[in-house]
């Protein structure tokens, strides 16, 4: 099966505030905040998107045999990562849209890519159901090697959950490598959405941009040392994402 050439190392981060203060208000003055201050070429903007789906199976549903030897092997708890590169939001700027799926096994850290292994897989979900969906949509512009991507967060129900940012070092694919500059754009991100936001969370903290951390992360799928793809995409997506929705860490 066809999967997507490797990209830039990546760091996956959401700013966590209380849920008083996220609105779509809110989240118009962080993002024309990042974007004011961190595109200083005033770079085109490219849009992007991202969907983390999780998929439960329902221990009530009733199974046939055909079902049940479907089924066997198949986690109980399933996610998936719809990842969609919009034309010029990839470092080629071969101005193509592709969009491509990730199956993320949390509980046995295991990733499934390519289009047919990941249809056959959700297709043995049959007594599964959608216990979660949420999805990222927002805008992204290149400064010279790096890429920063600034998205809404919004639930199944079409509510806004948050704020996401995703930063990009396109020549290094090795996350421990490109560690180091990608926390420096991030403290420089936080600070921008800091002087912005000035919401108090409700354990008396200050609002901060949480990063669930990308090398411990991958590196329990097995992916620390691969160059970065779509699995390790998606892996942080799905961790950032549920993080998220816990209010941790």
């Amino acid at each position: 099966p066809t999967v997507a050439a490797a990209m830039g190392a990546k760091r996956v981060m959401y700013w966590r505030q209380p849920a008083s203060a996220r609105t779509m208000k809110s989240y118009l003055a962080l993002s024309e905040a990042v974007r004011s201050e961190l595109n200083p070429t005033d770079s085109r903007v490219h849009r992007w998107t991202a969907e983390v789906v999780a998929r439960r199976k329902n221990v009530n549903a009733e199974e046939g045999m055909f079902v049940s030897l479907t089924a066997q092997g198949v986690a109980d708890e399933v996610f998936t990562c719809v990842l969609v590169d919009h034309p010029e939001s990839n470092a080629n700027k071969d101005n193509s849209s592709a969009e491509r799926q990730v199956v993320v096994l949390r509980k046995e850290r295991e990733t499934m890519e390519g289009t047919v292994p990941v249809k056959e897989y959700l297709a043995r979900c049959k007594t599964h159901t959608i216990a979660h969906r949420n999805k990222v949509d927002g805008v992204g512009w290149w400064c010279g090697d790096l890429a920063v991507r600034i998205g809404r967060v919004e639930n199944a129900q079409g509510t806004y959950a948050g704020l996401v940012c995703e930063i990009e070092y396109a020549p290094v694919g090795d996350v421990r490598t490109a560690d180091a500059l990608l926390a420096e754009c991030a403290e420089g991100i936080a600070d921008c959405l800091s002087r912005t936001d000035g919401s108090v969370a409700s354990d008396g903290n200050p609002c901060q941009l949480v990063h669930v951390n990308t090398v411990e992360a991958l590196g329990a799928y097995g992916l620390e040392g691969r160059p970065f793809g779509d699995a390790h995409t998606a892996v942080s997506y799905v961790s950032t994402v549920m993080t998220m929705q816990s209010g941790g860490p």
